[in-house]
């Protein structure tokens, strides 16, 4: 998380982001509290605590919050059309949902670059990346 404008641990954060046309320099964290996921359709976390937030502390339904790497590979290996009936985003998180403990592997964390050289945030955007497009195009159509 940013949380101080131009600290030197977030710097390369802000320099990688910039290669992939995104502006973090005014980015801040925020709290999250009680309630505030109730009606989201879909949370996304990046490690095991945020999505344990976002259910416990956010009230998203269980079923509705994924890691980031989990979704991905959910996405990924269920290559088939989407099942009549599934023309709307709660439908396809459902899917999902049901899916996710199909795949042999193990969900794991987006590991967090911070202390890192501008070439491990490269690598970690690189990483989001390529799994924010696998979602973007079996969820939302996107190309």
């Amino acid at each position: 998380m940013l949380e101080q404008r131009g600290a030197p641990a977030l710097e390369g954060a802000v320099r990688a982001a910039r290669a992939f046309a995104i502006d973090l320099s005014e980015h801040r964290a925020r709290a999250l509290h009680p309630g505030d996921l109730e009606e989201a359709q879909l949370a996304v976390g990046f490690e095991p605590a945020h999505v344990a937030s976002a259910v416990g502390i956010g009230g998203v339904p269980a079923e509705r919050a994924f890691l980031l790497s989990e979704l991905a590979d959910v996405l990924e290996l269920d290559v088939l059309p989407w099942p009549p009936g599934s023309d709307d985003l709660e439908s396809r998180v459902a899917h999902a949902n049901a899916r996710r403990f199909a795949g042999a592997r193990l969900p794991k964390a987006v590991a967090d670059p911070v202390g890192g050289s501008d070439r491990r945030f490269r690598q970690t955007y690189e990483e989001i990346d390529r799994m924010v497009a696998i979602i973007a195009v079996r969820l939302f159509g996107a190309s």
